[in-house]
């Protein structure tokens, strides 16, 4: 690059123009033409005897007169021609079309340009084009791809306009020849012409006389031979933001771009650069270990700085060619402990343009957007300049020259809405969207000139803060359907209750082959469907009823396999791979048989009608939070868990489909297949069994549910014989004991008081909490056992039984009730409850009673 005290002096060139014209011009005269010497010889003549006929005037005759006047003519010509006329400029001998030259002398003529190596073009400071050079004249048909005919005078702007990328730097030139300075723009790389060939140019623009402006456009030539590369493309590896070198087999660098020499302190003009002088032998022997296959090469090795000290990077090499000709092209990219901040050598640059001289760091590689702006108003201001992340934000749309209100859109009515929210931004944020991109959501807050005119605006992404909203909004309205949901199955199980208990009894009045029989059974299968309903929203809403136990998965799922075989079709495989030293967990075996069911039959059907069959593949592992961190599932806890994985081959599902799918009643399925429950049951036993459901999918490739279950420790042996034990059901129902059953329906008081009065209990009821805690007070110690429904008007279950502690004793205590069982003993001071989820059987209830009754005595004794 000339430096500007090298630079031609552009007006005192222009000024001595003329000068140099009638010095070429007077040069010229010395040529001889026969027919401009005829003329004169002829003129002289006519001079010679016009002076003879003054001297001898009765010699001349009556032609003397005639001869003066030509003698005086041709004098007054001859004066007027070597004094002020054409022949001061063209001499007295003018060559051919020297009188047409005369004729324009008024028109431009910059004949200097041509004498320039660089393409060179003269407009006026609006941008007219006036004259330019082969050079200019070259380049504009390598750019426009036209023939050097076709082309004619074209301005700098249609030149570059086709790239996006120098739309700020043409622009920044365009304003500075308007304003009649100087101004030099280094062009980020450009492709040119039909083979795309990248090229980059500096550009110069310097003003002339009579309002007209310089344009000099330098080719800068790129180091293409020392990289080694094919192709003509690795003008862009010198300004990449990462480090690059090539090396022959004997470890010669013959190339190292400008990151990595400024990153190892080597000067621009070093030679005889080595691989060893960089780095260790071991580091080189690494580098080199994959030259004979071709592929590209990854090692973690050390470079070793002019100072000594040596950064660890990520080095990708591949090498092309044979023997004495093989080049190997290397990559150096930062190593993991770089990422995480522990070393500043290998700091990457984020611009992604190259530095102008006269850039602003804290402008271009801003982490939010910034533009700058020109106008009056706010509404109306012209972008001058933008950095990087504005470009990005806006799609490349943020150019020079647009509208800055012409980039955002407004959730306001009106195609002025923008514009007048950008108003409202002055000195406070203003939310608004950017055009054309919907979920793009940002904060543009503007500032103000001394002048009162728009100087710099900010444009701050704030599209997670807004989906992180969205979530919670979401997620809160999730909330609130579950706690609808939660009171409606309490209430409808109390219908099923009667509807079950009923039919039940009626059973033992109509056996099989009684007329009533079929329309009974069909009674019962209805409810059961209601019944699974009913589940599946508690499931959503968090509140089914759990009984939880320790349990080693591979055994569950070697037994449980068995039974999925039969309800997957035989066109799917499936298979079950079992980890090593899997962890065992604690939560309900037929919960999570429903769960891993719902997921199986949902696979089932994407294959089937993707392709008509498929895989499917069952796997555990053990596994940690960190692992799941890995993959991308952050919100998991800390901690050791069982990883459970059910993954297919189907279909597959797109993102704005995986965002709904736990959503009670969203089904993709046809109408009438399906309930939408499924997915929302998994969710919600997941999540109550303390883990995690994390769903991947690929459309086309299938879906893959991560299941995330916590560790829980091995039971002791003597437990689970306890657990064997109590799950022992009795043979004799029938039963000595005083029972109080407090329930607020009437149905289902009415269907327990009968039945257990019939298997030989004392029974008493009450309707509500306030009337069994004053029959407990007035009796007490009296009863052995206490069935309470957990949510009653006025006092609850677990209440009345903290207020009757003391009269109940040693009483044991069933909850009956549609609600989730909610951790009751320990609201209760660690009092021994039992839990019997609604709707349950009459036999459910009695076998539960009698495991119950006869502990108090036993504990007495």
């Amino acid at each position: 690059m000339k430096k500007d005290s090298e630079a031609l002096d552009l007006p005192q060139v222009l000024g001595s123009a003329d000068d140099a014209d009638g010095s070429a011009a007077m040069a010229a005269s010395r040529k001889i033409d026969l027919l401009q010497l005829g003329f004169w010889a002829c003129l002289l003549l006519s001079i010679a005897a016009a002076s003879v006929s003054l001297v001898r005037p009765h010699a001349a005759g009556a032609t003397g007169s005639i001869l003066l006047i030509t003698m005086a003519s041709g004098g007054l010509v001859f004066l007027l021609w070597t004094v002020r006329g054409a022949g001061r400029f063209i001499g007295l001998f003018p060559e051919k079309g020297s009188a047409a030259a005369i004729a324009n002398a008024s028109a431009p003529r910059f004949p200097w340009i041509e004498a320039l190596d660089e393409a060179v073009l003269v407009t006026e400071s609006g941008g007219a084009p006036v004259a330019a050079n082969p050079a200019f004249d070259e380049l504009a048909a390598l750019a426009l791809m036209t023939g050097a005919s076709d082309t004619g005078l074209v301005t700098v702007d249609r030149l570059f306009g086709a790239s996006p990328g120098l739309a700020a730097p043409v622009y920044r030139l365009s304003k500075a020849a308007k304003a009649g300075t100087r101004r030099r723009e280094l062009l980020p790389p450009v492709a040119l012409g039909p083979e795309q060939v990248p090229a980059q140019f500096e550009v110069t623009v310097s003003p002339l006389p009579r309002s007209r402006v310089l344009w000099r456009i330098r080719r800068i030539a790129g180091q293409i031979e020392a990289t080694g590369a094919a192709d003509l493309k690795s003008l862009y590896v010198e300004d990449a933001p990462m480090g690059f070198f090539a090396a022959r087999p004997d470890g010669t660098i013959t190339y190292a771009n400008g990151f990595l020499r400024e990153m190892l302190g080597l000067p621009e003009t070093a030679k005889n650069i080595r691989l060893d002088d960089i780095m260790r032998p071991e580091f080189v022997k690494l580098l080199g270990r994959d030259k004979k296959s071709g592929a590209p090469g990854r090692a973690d090795i050390q470079l070793r700085a002019r100072d000594g000290v040596e950064v660890p990077v990520q080095a990708i090499t591949t090498w092309s060619g044979r023997g004495v000709e093989a080049h190997g092209r290397t990559i150096l990219l930062p190593s993991p402990q770089m990422l995480n901040g522990e070393s500043d050598r290998f700091a990457l640059q984020g611009a992604s343009r190259p530095m102008r001289a006269d850039g602003d760091p804290m402008f271009d590689d801003a982490p939010f957007g910034a533009v700058r702006l020109d106008g009056d108003r706010v509404d109306g201001a012209i972008i001058l300049d933008a950095n990087r992340v504005l470009m990005e934000l806006t799609g490349g749309r943020a150019t020079p020259g647009s509208r800055f209100s012409d980039l955002f859109i407004s959730d306001d009515e009106g195609p002025n809405a923008a514009a007048a929210a950008l108003v409202q931004a002055v000195d406070r944020p203003v939310a608004l969207r950017i055009a054309g991109q919907d979920t793009a959501h940002v904060n543009v807050f503007v500032t103000l000139n001394a002048s009162g005119r728009p100087s710099v605006a900010y444009v701050v992404d704030i599209s997670e803060h807004r989906l992180m909203e969205q979530r919670l909004a979401h997620g809160e309205k999730m909330q609130a359907v579950g706690k609808i949901a939660g009171r409606i199955a309490h209430e409808i199980n109390n219908m099923l209750q009667v509807t079950m208990g009923n039919y039940e009894a009626l059973m033992t009045r109509h056996p099989v082959g009684d007329p009533s029989f079929d329309n009974i059974k069909a009674i019962h299968e209805a409810t059961m469907r209601s019944r699974d309903l009913v589940r599946g929203l508690l499931a959503y809403a968090r509140e089914q009823t759990f009984k939880r136990e320790v349990f080693n998965t591979t055994d569950f799922l070697t037994e449980f396999s068995i039974l999925l075989r039969g309800v997957i079709d035989e066109r799917i495989t499936l298979e079950v791979v079992h980890g090593r030293d899997v962890p065992w967990i604690r939560a309900d075996v037929s919960q999570i048989e429903t769960a891993i069911i719902n997921l199986v039959t949902n696979a089932r059907d994407a294959m089937l009608s993707h392709r008509d069959g498929g895989k499917l593949q069952i796997r555990t592992s053990r596994t940690t939070a960190r692992d799941a961190h890995a993959k991308g599932f952050d919100y998991i806890e800390e901690g050791e868990y069982l990883l459970i994985e059910v993954e297919d081959n189907g279909a597959g599902m797109r993102k704005d489909v995986l965002d709904k799918i736990f959503q009670p009643f969203f089904t993709t399925k046809e109408k009438g297949s399906g309930t939408g429950l499924g997915l929302a049951t998994v969710f919600g036993i997941i999540k109550q069994s303390g883990g995690y459901i994390c769903p991947v999918s690929v459309v086309g490739k299938g879906t893959n549910f991560h299941i995330y279950l916590p560790a829980s420790e091995i039971p002791q042996p003597q437990d689970l014989v306890a657990e064997r034990k109590q799950a022992i059901r009795p043979v004799d129902l029938s039963g000595r004991g005083r029972i109080l059953v407090i329930e607020d329906e009437a149905g289902v008081r009415a269907i327990a008081v009968n039945n257990l009065r019939s298997r030989g209990y004392e029974v008493e009821e009450a309707e509500d909490g306030e009337d069994a805690l004053e029959l407990i007070k007035s009796k007490p110690g009296h009863f052995d056992l206490v069935i309470s429904d957990v949510v009653m008007p006025g006092m609850n279950g677990p209440t009345l039984i903290k207020q009757a502690r003391e009269q109940l004793g040693n009483a044991r205590v069933i909850f009956i009730s549609g609600y989730a069982e909610q951790e009751l003993a320990k609201q209760l001071d660690d009092r021994a409850v039992s839990f019997l989820p609604k709707p349950f059987s009459i036999r459910q209830l009695a076998e539960l009673v009698k495991n119950e009754i006869g502990t108090p005595q036993q504990e007495a004794a």
